[in-house]
């Protein structure tokens, strides 16, 4: 990809999110607006953009690859788990925010981030990609990023947890694929409006949750700069390393190292809090790694573009 057309891609971004941080730290966007759009993104403009991606992609292209994409995403979110795990080991980060901060590290925030990036750059077979990147990250997160997290506090894993509502359209998506299920054009038309909102709507849920806590305070913090450097440079870098055996598909590998390279996930200080850990620790990390990641992802992204 032309540098020129990364960056100007890359750029419209930045507008986004500061769009929607400048209006949040002048009190036009509360927190409480911030919290209904993101539910909103996350439960409708992206089930529309998972399901949008999902029929047109089948209609498309041939999905003998299927297994490979999925063996692919699962990989990559093995990556991110072990690598973090690790790291954590070697940083002495205090015991009460140790598991946080591993599944801050090891968890990316996929959704808001990679889907819309993705999706601009290499089109719905890149949505599709991250689309099916549902299954590993429900399934990691809601059992071991769940037991790690809340430690000896009270309270059982249901399995029920791991259905999310994007990962009930990546289902349902599937469904409508492996049975080559007829989808009447109003409804594929409604997909495809949903899908319009979901980048620019993204963008600005992000660039709002920037605005409600201190930023210098999240830069301060050594430990968190050690966070975002692995969770921004050293896992999408042994992602793309190892996945470049596993693949020969440019667009699937780009797709896989563009998920690993997304900043913390806003879902896991959410869990963090639940039960009863720093939420404010937790919320700090997000924002650093989210701030470092306008930087990092196009870097990464004109690195590997060019040796693939």
């Amino acid at each position: 990809m032309e540098l020129s057309t990364l960056l100007s891609k890359m750029l419209v971004f930045v507008v986004l999110m500061l769009i929607g941080y400048l209006l949040t730290r002048r009190g036009v966007i509360t927190p409480v607006f911030t919290r209904t759009a993101s539910s909103l993104v996350l439960n409708v403009f992206m089930v529309g953009t998972i399901l949008n991606s999902m029929i047109s992609t089948g209609a498309e292209r041939d999905l003998s690859n299927l297994p490979e994409i999925i063996l692919l995403t699962f990989v990559m979110t093995l990556i991110g788990y072990v690598t973090a795990w690790a790291v954590t080991r070697l940083v002495r980060v205090d015991a009460a925010n140790a598991p946080s901060y591993e599944i801050l590290m090891g968890v990316g925030n996929s959704m808001f981030i990679a889907l819309p990036i993705a999706g601009a750059l290499y089109g719905a077979y890149a949505v599709f990609i991250v689309s099916l990147s549902c299954i590993p990250f429900n399934v990691f997160l809601y059992s071991y990023g769940v037991w790690r997290i809340r430690g000896t506090e009270s309270g059982k894993l249901r399995i029920r947890d791991m259905f999310s509502i994007p990962f009930a359209a990546t289902l349902l998506g599937l469904l409508i694929l492996l049975t080559d299920l007829t989808v009447p054009k109003v409804v594929t038309d409604l997909f495809g409006s949903l899908s319009g909102a979901t980048m620019p709507m993204s963008m600005m849920v992000i660039g709002a949750s920037l605005g409600s806590v201190s930023l210098l305070d999240a830069f301060r913090k050594p430990k968190l700069a050690v966070l975002s450097a692995v969770r921004l440079i050293l896992i999408p870098v042994l992602t793309w390393l190892i996945c470049r055996f596993l693949t020969d598909d440019p667009v699937l590998l780009m797709t896989c190292m563009i998920i690993a390279a997304s900043p913390s996930a806003v879902i896991v200080s959410v869990i963090a809090i639940q039960y009863g850990r720093d939420g404010v620790f937790a919320s700090e990390a997000v924002q650093h790694s989210t701030i470092c990641s306008i930087v990092t992802i196009p870097l990464l992204i004109r690195i590997f573009s060019g040796l693939g």
